[in-house]
Parts: structure tokens; C-alpha cells; sequence
């Protein structure tokens, strides 16, 4: 494929939202914030406060999606998770002529808010296409699809409640609705959710891609009737191959404190213990990505 310059969303998406009084932090190194974890993630800021604990999805992870939704073209969209509507927007500006439903439970602090913000911006953006509501996954599901989508959704971003059960859940009550469709997990590394994608691989025999170039690990699944409409090159872009992340890997390795490569043991270790018993995986930042495997 032939790609034209990308022209990027970011600086639309900041000033949507700073016309609302929010300023945006966004794209940050973590190792420029002494190590922390969630620097990359997308920051709302008023009056010198982060406004909301539901952060956005990252800078690079913007960029996957321009990349992504360069050559695919779903024809309409929907998403577990809206929070302060960063990505809602964001997947909104790139499909403009695709309906997108946003869904979310408003449990999070100033999620009600989030919501309201949400469909404010897409008015004044004039951004037709949105609708952000309130539901609940899996229970509202059905109702939610079927209220605001002629046919079925053909793109699903997840990013809901982060544990593997809510993960296979939201996939679950998608599924019985939509039939084939791209799906896109957010925070799958991040919050140790690969047990539920591999259950979804067992279950559907469709494609996973670990997304090991997006700050939070995300996952794209896929059947293999919408494989065609992929870009193997932007998958292969933000998905390396786990043989050429064991190189890397390797090096970190041979680079690292001894104390971190004990630490990396014991969370290994630890982990199991806890699969051992039943528990869900504990949240170790610095887990290898060939650790799991579809």
C-alpha cells in the first residue's frame, strides 16, 4: 500500500477539549517521571488538576489508529468505555462518516461528566456520527446496539472495567450481536488481560496481534474473513513479532540492575502461584510480552 503523509488528529483533539477549559498532557516518557507507569497515557487537566482517573489512550496509540483506519474503513463503530471521550473523538475525526456509539457505566469519578463533555465536543466539532450513552457491559449490550445501530458494528474498541472476566464478558455480548468484526483491547499488557484473549483464540479460532508498540499493550483480533482488510505492514509496525522481542528483551536483560532481573523472577513466580490458585495475574509493569502467546 502506499501511504500519503499522515496528517495527525492530536492537535484537533487538544483544542476540542481546551476550548472546554481542559488542558492536555499527553505522550510523555516514563523514565523522564522517574519510572511512572501511566506517563504516556492522556491527561484532562483543570485548574491545575487532573479532572478525571479514566486516562485516555496514548499519543502513539493515536498514531496507531491513523495508521490503521489509513487503508480499513469500518462502516460503523462501537466502544465499552468512554470516560472523558478521548478516544471516542478520536476514532469520530477518523471515521467521519461512520456512526460511532460510545458506551459507559459511569462508575469512574467524573464519569458522568465524561460523558456529557463528550457529546458537547461532538456537537460543536459536528461530529454527527457520535452518540455517547450510558450501559452497563454485558447486560446493556444488546439493547445499546440495537438502539443506535441499524446493522451491526464492524469495529469494537474495548476499553472498559480491566480484569480478564469483564474482558471476556464485553467480548462475549459483542459478539452474539455483531458476528464477524474487528476488535481492539486496550491496557491488555498493561493489566495482565492475555488470559482472556487466549480464551477468545480457543473459543473463535481467530487472529490476536499483541501491539507490543502501543504504550498500554494493546490487542487486535480478528477473524479470517476481515484479515484482507488489515494492513499486514501496520500490524507488523506495532506488533512485533514475539522472535524479534526476545532480541530486545535480551538486551534488557544483559542491561539491567541484578535486582531487577531477581525482581523479574519473583514476579514470574509469584504470578503463577497466583494462576496456581485461581487469582488474576498481579500487575507487574516491567512483565515480558513473550511471556504469553496466543
Amino acid at each position: 500500500m502506499l501511504y500519503h503523509l499522515l496528517v495527525s488528529i492530536a492537535p484537533r483533539l487538544l483544542e476540542l477539549y481546551r476550548d472546554e477549559g481542559i488542558s492536555i498532557v499527553t505522550g510523555l516518557n516514563a523514565f523522564h517521571l522517574g519510572g511512572l507507569n501511566s506517563a504516556p497515557f492522556t491527561r484532562f487537566i483543570r485548574n491545575g488538576e487532573n479532572c478525571t482517573n479514566g486516562l485516555g489512550i496514548s499519543l502513539q496509540e493515536i498514531f496507531f489508529l491513523e495508521c490503521l483506519f489509513e487503508g480499513y474503513r469500518p462502516k460503523r463503530l462501537f466502544i465499552i468505555g468512554n470516560s472523558f471521550g478521548w478516544s471516542t473523538i478520536a476514532l469520530a475525526l477518523l471515521n467521519p462518516e461512520s456512526p460511532l456509539v460510545a458506551m459507559d457505566a459511569l462508575i469512574d469519578k467524573n464519569s458522568v461528566a465524561g460523558l456529557e463533555l463528550t457529546n458537547r465536543i461532538a456537537g460543536k466539532a459536528k461530529l454527527s456520527n457520535v452518540a455517547a450513552v450510558r450501559g452497563t457491559s454485558p447486560q446493556d449490550v444488546k439493547e445499546v446496539l440495537n438502539r443506535n445501530f441499524s446493522e451491526p458494528p464492524d469495529f469494537v474498541f474495548i476499553d472498559g472495567w480491566h480484569t480478564n472476566k469483564q474482558v471476556l464478558l464485553d467480548f462475549q455480548a459483542v459478539r452474539q450481536i455483531t458476528g464477524d468484526a474487528v476488535f481492539l483491547f486496550h491496557d491488555v499488557h498493561e493489566f495482565k488481560l492475555h488470559s482472556a484473549l487466549a480464551k477468545i483464540v480457543r473459543e473463535t479460532g481467530w487472529t490476536a496481534r499483541k501491539l507490543m508498540a502501543t504504550p498500554s499493550g494493546m490487542v487486535i483480533l480478528y477473524p479470517p474473513a476481515m484479515a484482507g482488510l488489515l494492513d499486514s505492514s501496520v500490524l507488523d509496525v506495532f506488533g512485533p513479532s514475539d522472535k524479534l522481542l526476545r532480541v530486545v528483551e535480551a538486551e534488557a536483560t544483559r542491561t539491567a540492575p541484578r535486582y531487577f532481573r531477581g525482581y523479574l523472577a519473583v514476579s514470574a513466580i509469584r504470578n503463577k502461584i497466583r494462576a496456581w490458585t485461581g487469582r488474576e495475574p498481579a500487575h507487574f509493569p516491567y512483565d515480558r510480552p513473550t511471556q504469553v502467546g496466543y
